[in-house]
Formats: structure tokens, C-alpha cells, sequence
């Protein structure tokens, strides 16, 4: 459930942070601050876009679904961007499940003033347009890291991110939840989390898991963390954004 207050201070999205003053006073009158606890389903795949979320912290999980209820997760996104991109792309339903892993605080906006926004071809045009190849380059990196990475270095990627975008060493995580994410059995997830607490790199107990080691655990992560981190910071800290439309 969100919880809502028209108090909270804007938050610090970088696609809304990039905006002239225009276009962010265009929107302000559709903000309406939420905050989701962890576990929150924001979209589930199919589900029709009726909202577009911009969270402030925290991590969304982008999340792919067989007809069996299968998971894996595909991408996720953070104050880098937004959630509900497809529907910029003339889609009006969600292709995948969108679900919070880090409480995240957000601004959610409803759709036609996302998309009456977004087709005046200004400033947000084009750095959506920017950010929407950083989620290309994410989910084509998390295609080849599903295919080609041992499941230890999956695991130890994607709990990597999850430390940075918690900043919490203490993660609430059972076998069966990383099995879902990682889509592998949950007796790999087993094994391989005891091997990593031998080594000395997290502690492991029912549910639970505590980073001990962050240089570690980031070292043991496979290639695409950085190769996913270093485009993600190329877009958060371009501070131009050159306009690449005609209007």
C-alpha cells in the first residue's frame, strides 16, 4: 500500500532533475509523492500503464514472467528513471512486472500528461530518449549474464546493487525469493550462499543475508555490474543533455 503526503519535498529523480524549469512546472501539478515498502507489485505484466513512476531512491525490479508464474528478473531501475516507459512507446500495457526491492520513495504522475509532455518534443523528449538507451544496454547485458554467468557471480552482481541502492548491509532475502530473481533452482541459491559465508563474504541465516565484505562480494560480481553501472553513471551525470529534436 502507498502511503501519500503532499508535504514531501520533490525528490531527487535525475529525468526530472534535467528538466528546464518549463517543463518541470508543466508536471509539478501532477506530482503526487508515494512511498512503497519492499515486495509493493507496482505493475504486474499486462497490466494497463495508467501511471508513470519516478522514485527518488530505492529499486524497482523489472521482472519477467512465464505462463507457469516463473520469474526472472530482466532490468530495474532507481532515480536514474522511471517506470511505465512502454507507454511512450505507444504500448499501453506493461510487458513485464515492475516490483519494488528497496523501499522507494517516488513521485507517480498519471499518463496523458507524461505523454502530452513527451510528444511537445522538448527538453524530456530527448533525455528520455537518452535513458531509454541506458535500459536497452541494461536488458540486452542482463540477456547475456543470464546466459553465459555462473550463478555465483549473478548472485553476487545482483546483491552488489541491492547493497548500493538499499545502503544497507542487512537484507531481508530468502532462498526462494533470489531463486526467482536469478531464475535458478533454489538448492544452487543454498549452496552458493553457504560457500560465500566460508569465505568469509556474507553471513547467512534463515532469510537473512549481511554483507560483510562489500570489496568482495563486488570483485566476485561478473562483468556486466560494471558494464550496466558505468552507462547508467555516463547518463546521471551528464549535466547537458544536448537537445537532439527539431522543435
Amino acid at each position: 500500500m502507498a502511503n501519500t503526503s503532499n508535504s514531501r519535498p520533490l525528490f531527487k529523480n535525475r529525468l526530472l532533475a534535467a528538466l528546464p524549469e518549463t517543463e518541470l512546472n508543466f508536471l509539478k501539478p501532477h506530482f503526487e509523492p508515494v512511498s512503497f515498502p519492499p515486495g509493493t507489485i507496482l505493475y504486474q505484466s499486462g497490466d494497463d500503464i495508467r501511471h508513470t513512476y519516478f522514485p527518488g531512491n530505492g529499486m524497482v525490479s523489472l521482472l519477467s514472467v512465464t505462463e507457469q508464474g516463473q520469474t526472472v528478473e530482466v532490468g530495474f531501475t532507481g532515480f536514474e528513471g522511471m517506470v511505465g516507459l512502454p507507454i511512450l512507446l505507444g504500448q499501453t500495457e506493461m510487458p513485464y512486472q515492475a516490483m519494488v526491492q528497496v523501499k522507494a520513495d517516488c513521485l507517480r504522475v498519471e499518463t496523458k500528461p507524461i505523454l502530452d509532455l513527451f510528444n511537445s518534443r522538448g527538453a524530456f523528449h530527448d533525455i528520455v530518449l537518452r535513458y531509454f538507451y541506458v535500459v536497452v544496454k541494461q536488458l540486452s547485458q542482463t540477456c547475456v549474464c543470464n546466459h553465459f554467468h555462473t550463478i555465483e557471480a549473478r548472485l553476487c552482481r545482483w546483491l552488489t546493487v541491492l547493497r548500493e541502492r538499499s545502503g544497507d548491509k542487512h537484507l531481508t532475502l530468502t532462498q526462494e525469493f533470489l531463486s526467482h530473481m536469478l531464475g535458478v533452482q533454489r538448492t544452487s541459491i543454498g549452496m552458493i550462499a553457504q560457500s560465500m559465508q566460508n569465505e568469509g563474504i556474507i553471513r547467512y541465516r534463515r532469510g537473512k543475508i549481511e554483507i560483510v565484505d562489500d570489496e568482495r562480494l563486488k570483485s566476485a560480481a561478473c562483468e556486466c555490474f560494471f558494464i550496466v553501472k558505468e552507462e547508467q553513471e555516463k547518463f546521471i551525470n551528464d549535466k547537458n543533455f544536448p537537445v537532439m529534436s527539431d522543435s
